[in-house]
């Protein structure tokens, strides 16, 4: 008996002494860093998933064959994460997208999404804008009574002179939509006429855009032409599809006005595409941010994520607005100062305009 006690405490110290170890073996391999590939096959990746599937080179006029040969040669096995994202961020910049964006992980330090903003060139000079200063919701909350909350996208209210206003920030899904239009259509159906206002309309579904603007119409239009690409040849593309804009179960066809804004983008630029193809419409405010296409979010080897846009939109007369944006049908922005002071001359300007 004692011999079996005896041996059943070696055996006891022995599984201990073993799990030990084995405990300390997986610690160390978890100490372990992950091998993280050469920076060179990093940049072919970046370089290739551009060239298979990005739609916006012949719009853009850049030849990516080239950019990758003045890139390329400066990419070496030394070369840093930080090195690497500087010269990604000059490559994405000769592209002016908005859709472009690069986020990247990194183990060495923080390095911010790129380019973390609105992007914007004027005479040659690409400027990053990180915070919208024309646009403010308490502002804009000063002017409209009776404030309602409907959906973290659509908002509607009324202001002086029996005239509605909606605040579309984004697209809901359109089981959702299809509910609450009607609904706020049916509330403003007797205004005179109603303000839309998508200054924060970041983007979102096209085909919801598509339903929003078709509450406003009083006809079928066409508005826009996409193609996607679909090959590794930077000319391989879908066939084109035309969209249409057209009235829906419940519209209101009386005067609207829209109110846009640099920062107006995506979705909330095709929406103005339709608007804009609409009789009763009349678009006040600034320029769009000129990113019209899908971008869909890519892997890169060394784990960082690049979105890019893969199609080619084009307003109903054939021109590409990528880069440029949608123009109002008169200029007039609010300025940062005026929107702490809680003055929003751009929708007093729209009410001025409505009550003529």
């Amino acid at each position: 008996m004692k011999m079996k006690s005896i041996l059943k405490k070696i055996y006891s110290v022995l599984l201990i002494v073993s799990l030990l170890a084995t405990h300390q073996s997986i610690a160390k391999q978890k100490k372990v860093k992950p091998q993280v590939p050469e920076p060179q096959v990093t940049f072919e990746a970046f370089w290739k998933l551009f060239n298979n599937h990005y739609g916006l080179f012949k719009v853009k006029k850049l030849n990516w064959d080239s950019v990758g040969n003045l890139y390329r040669n400066r990419v070496t096995a030394t070369t840093s994460e930080e090195e690497l994202y500087q010269l990604f961020g000059e490559m994405i910049l000769l592209l002016g997208d908005n859709h472009v964006n690069l986020y990247p992980t990194t183990a060495t330090g923080f390095l911010p999404v790129f380019p973390g903003g609105l992007l914007k060139r004027k005479d040659g000079v690409s400027k990053i804008y990180k915070v919208q200063e024309d646009y403010s919701a308490e502002a804009v909350k000063k002017y409209v009574q009776h404030w309602k909350d409907t959906s973290p996208n659509v908002h509607y209210g009324m202001l002086n002179g029996n005239i509605g206003y909606i605040n579309i920030n984004g697209t809901d899904a359109m089981k959702t939509i299809k509910k609450i239009m009607p609904r706020v259509l049916t509330e403003l159906q007797a205004c005179k006429a109603i303000v839309v206002d998508v200054r924060a309309f970041y983007g979102g579904m096209d085909a919801v855009s598509q339903y929003i603007a078709g509450c406003f119409a009083n006809e079928r239009k066409s508005y826009l032409i996409t193609k996607k690409r679909n090959g590794e040849n930077t000319t391989d593309f879908t066939h084109s599809l035309t969209w249409y804009v057209q009235p829906q179960p419940m519209t209101y066809t009386g005067q609207v006005v829209v109110l846009s804004s640099v920062f107006t983008q995506s979705a909330g630029e095709t929406f103005l595409l339709a608007m804009h193809e609409l009789s009763n419409v009349r678009v006040l405010g600034d320029t769009t941010a000129g990113s019209y296409s899908d971008n869909p979010t890519f892997e890169l080897p060394n784990g960082w994520m690049i979105s890019l846009s893969v199609g080619d939109y084009r307003a109903a007369n054939g021109k590409s607005y990528e880069g440029i944006g949608t123009a109002p049908d008169e200029y007039k922005v609010a300025t940062k100062i005026e929107l702490l002071q809680g003055k929003d001359v751009l929708l007093e300007y729209a009410l001025q305009y409505l009550n003529r």
